[in-house]
């Protein structure tokens, strides 16, 4: 029995080691596109973004997976890396299912646009720490747009984002997210400038 739980730790030890940190940046790294290293990614693996300006011509989508976006980080802690919509689609999006084991952090997220969540689309239940949503614009959820998820968003922050109808920071559709530290300033909606429930 003892030779069983040793090679049992040992395999949980292995299966821990074989996780990934994958770069992405525009020279030097394993990838230059972010959604390219998504699709290659594995439980555990930690995609690491550099301090620079992300305009990925395309939505990034998570997929469901259970691994860390990870950008860069200023000497005051505020994040330095840009993931920029350049104002023609939604920046970000989770809806395939993604648990706590989902991780967003360290992130700008900006110029989003889209019908619904400018800035990030959530539908599932990742943790998003540390990210500012700024200048995205929707129809509804100018910043986020939760719809039945229940995301955990520590120390982000609103700012300067729109939405036409409700909820210029935050529209909340169904779903349960818990705010940690966050904070809303210079968002603007019909209903809810900051936050809207429905």
């Amino acid at each position: 029995m003892k030779h069983l739980v040793c090679l049992s730790v040992l395999a949980c030890l292995g299966a821990i080691s074989n996780a990934d940190t994958i770069t992405v940046c525009s020279s030097g790294c394993d990838y230059t596109s972010i959604n390219s290293a998504i699709d290659v990614a594995t439980t555990g693996d930690v995609i690491q973004l550099s301090a620079e300006i992300y305009a990925e011509g395309a939505v990034i989508n998570l997929d469901g997976k259970a691994i860390t976006l990870l950008g860069a980080i200023g000497k005051d802690g505020e994040p330095t890396t840009i993931l920029d919509g350049s104002g023609n689609h939604r920046v970000l999006q989770c809806q395939s299912g993604e648990t706590r084991e989902t991780v967003i952090e360290n992130l700008v997220i900006r110029n989003g646009s889209a019908n619904s969540g400018g800035g990030m689309y959530v539908s599932g239940d990742p943790v998003v720490t540390n990210c500012w949503f700024s200048d995205n614009a929707a129809t509804g959820g100018g910043g986020v747009h939760v719809y039945l998820g229940s995301p955990l968003l520590v120390g982000c922050v609103f700012n300067d984002n729109q939405a036409s109808s409700c909820g210029g920071g935050v529209w909340n559709e169904d779903g349960g997210p818990e705010f940690i530290d966050c904070t809303f300033s210079r968002n603007n909606a019909v209903r809810g400038g900051g936050t809207c429930s429905e």
